[in-house]
């Protein structure tokens, strides 16, 4: 009998402590763990980019940090003190809301598609990656972007983040045949051609010394306009992208009294951002 009366206490005492656990519970908020490690940061702070294309850059480091991350722009500065406004502009993007299949009409893909307004520069909340959008009128320059990021512990800004250098045009390969880089010159806002002028031992050539229309498969997306005294001028859309261009050269050598035209072909590639008149130098 008396084995019986303890086991009854037990299990008295056991609900009672059961029961004040749950009422504790209710009334005491257990919180979540979470921190922002101190060392968090961008991979590759230093970023280039060229201005009017798409590109999404920045690879972020967030340590021991506790996850999900939320990425916020707080402040954009440039090196100089130039205006930043470029960037937060806001540009007309085609958003797709149903799956492309590949043969659809243009009247198919507006009926798939949505055209909404984003800036420029903004930032993937989620993934902490700068978006830079086609299309975008950024000046060059060196921007500096003050990113603050949060988790459920709290937040932190990193001052100097994520700098990006934009240029306005770039040449990013060259044929070794060639005597130097090409060269590239904006001359005015228009009209939006580009007029290329080839130079053989330092002296430039008329336009019908050199020729864009052949191997036209993977040149720059152009409309030949005309061959002039000081180069070959070509009509273009912006912004103009990176492409393998090939130029082909003529050279006239006098033997014996005679002409002889021989030609040679060199390769290179270029990028062109913001619209306007450009002039690209070739040398040989």
């Amino acid at each position: 009998m008396k084995m019986k009366h303890n086991r009854k206490i037990f299990w008295s005492f056991t609900a009672v402590f059961a029961s004040a656990t749950l009422l504790m519970g209710a009334c005491t908020k257990i919180p979540q763990e979470g921190s922002i490690a101190p060392d968090i940061n961008y991979k590759n702070r230093k970023q280039y980019a060229v201005s009017g294309l798409q590109l999404n850059i920045g690879d972020f480091n967030p340590s021991t940090s506790t996850l999900p991350l939320k990425f916020e722009i707080i402040d954009i500065r440039e090196l100089k003190g130039s205006a930043v406004s470029a960037l937060t502009n806001e540009l007309p993007v085609v958003r797709y809301k149903e799956a492309i299949v590949g043969n659809e009409s243009p009247e198919e893909l507006l009926l798939k598609s949505d055209t909404v307004m984003v800036p420029a520069v903004r930032i993937n909340e989620y993934t902490g990656k700068l978006e830079i959008q086609e299309g975008n009128l950024i000046p060059a320059g060196e921007y500096h972007f003050d990113i603050q990021v949060s988790n459920q512990s709290g937040s932190r800004v990193l001052t100097d983040a994520l700098v990006v250098e934009f240029k306005e045009f770039d040449v990013t390969a060259w044929s070794s045949g060639m005597a130097k880089q090409p060269e590239i010159e904006r001359v005015g806002d228009t009209p939006h051609q580009i007029r290329f002028v080839g130079y053989a031992d330092g002296q430039p050539l008329s336009g019908d010394y050199i020729d864009f229309t052949k191997d036209r498969s993977a040149g720059f997306k152009g409309t030949f306009v005309n061959d002039t005294e000081d180069g070959e001028i070509w009509s273009v859309k912006f912004p103009v992208k990176e492409s393998d261009t090939y130029c082909t050269w003529k050279t006239v050598n006098i033997v014996n009294g005679v002409e002889e035209v021989s030609y040679d072909s060199y390769n290179f590639k270029f990028v062109l951002g913001i619209p306007g008149s450009y002039v690209v130098r070739l040398y040989k």
